[in-house]
């Protein structure tokens, strides 16, 4: 969650009553995420008085143990206008359900003047793909052969200046420092060094967040008994277990999760140094969706998405990528992205907004993985070149 999108989402409804200038925004973020290797076999369980709290704190342990794992997070993000004063405090008390004590103590970022341009994710696009051979093939749909009219072929040396703008603006959203900065506005934020946030697996979200502040404003937010932690994006094929075989069609299928609302799922990988090839579940074409901020959507963002195929339904539980369109690359990775239920307010200040999503990420292999480096090359059936 690395981005300012809830604030520009929120403007319209703000300045009825607020000057944006005045303005801040509070979001409270739930998030289900797994993360998952194929052929690699599932990590042992622990010796029984074995304590994983404790574990976790020895750098990558917690990521190591819990490879596979579904693991919940909250973040907490209050933006502001202006630098807050040294002396400033920020902090919420949050329902007993959640099981985080009496108080999330939020620390207080304030940006420095010479980060302008530099550290903020407002660069250039990425690296590799500055070279003037650089191509993107984007694919899309749910097919095991690859539909006419595909690939979608965009090379560096005839992109348009529109393309040049989405691609600049994808890669400015993925700015790690963009989390943070926003030139002249403060971020207090959760979880802290002092604070891990690390949430139990019978925690849950519903109850009063009430923040109180020093600098900006007091407001608490009711998140009702159908605003929860999602269910986890529990594969059930192909299997976790064994290699993916990226030489032939690629069907996906999970478990069904209660309350989602919609989900995305996008593969990269990249074929050499300079072919990058997508392909996302959607069923049509859009170019403007690739400067979309799938972070944490709103529902009525999400609702439309899914009425114009742009993204799955929430009870749909299986997809298909086409054949052989990954089999060259180097690794190739899926990521999948569920939405649920959220709740927000207007009119006060700051306006809060609580948002809930479940994640995947998956390394499905590719030649750069040891085992596969032998895959046999060839053409991608129906490929339009």
């Amino acid at each position: 969650m690395k981005r300012f999108a809830l604030i520009l989402l929120l403007l319209s409804a703000a300045a009825s009553v607020y000057a944006v200038g005045d303005q801040a925004y509070l979001g409270i973020f739930a998030e289900t995420s797994v993360t998952k290797i194929a052929g690699m076999p599932a990590m042992p369980a622990l010796p029984p008085g074995v304590d994983m709290s404790k574990l976790a704190d020895m750098p990558g342990m917690e990521q190591l143990m819990g490879m596979g794992a579904p693991k919940r997070k909250l973040d907490v993000r209050l933006w502001s206008p202006g630098l807050a004063p040294d002396s400033a405090t920020a902090a919420i008390a949050p329902p007993k359900g959640l099981k985080q004590g009496d108080k999330l103590d939020l620390e207080i970022y304030r940006p420095k003047a010479e980060k302008v341009g530099g550290t903020t994710g407002e660069g250039e696009a990425p690296a590799q793909a500055g070279s003037t051979d650089f191509t993107i093939k984007y694919y899309w749909g749910s097919s095991a052969t690859v539909k006419p009219g595909q690939p979608k072929v965009i090379k560096m040396s005839s992109m348009t200046a529109d393309q040049k703008r989405v691609m600049k603006e994808s890669s400015q959203k993925s700015g790690a420092s963009s989390y943070f900065y926003k030139p002249d506005w403060t971020t207090a934020y959760w979880p802290t060094k002092k604070q891990p946030g690390r949430i139990a697996k019978d925690a849950v979200l519903p109850g009063s967040y009430a923040l109180t502040t020093s600098y900006t404003g007091n407001v608490t937010i009711d998140c009702p008994a159908n605003v929860d932690f999602l269910g986890p994006i529990d594969m059930i094929a192909p299997s976790m277990e064994e290699k993916v075989d990226l030489e032939k069609a690629i069907k996906f299928e999970w478990k069904p999760i209660p309350n989602l609302l919609g989900s995305r799922a996008s593969i990269f990988g990249m074929e050499g140094k300079s072919t990058l090839i997508i392909w996302s579940s959607a069923e049509v074409w859009q170019e403007e969706s690739m400067s979309v901020d799938w972070d944490y959507l709103q529902m009525a963002q999400v609702r439309k998405f899914v009425a114009d195929t742009v993204m799955m339904a929430g009870t749909r539980t299986d997809v298909t990528a086409p054949i052989g369109i990954f089999k060259d690359c180097s690794m190739a990775n899926l990521t999948m992205v569920g939405y649920g239920p959220g709740v927000a307010m207007e009119k006060v200040q700051p306006i809060p907004r609580i948002q809930t999503k479940t994640t995947l990420m998956m390394m499905l292999g590719g030649k750069g993985m040891p085992g596969q480096e032998d895959t046999t090359g060839g053409s991608v059936p129906n490929e339009n070149n």
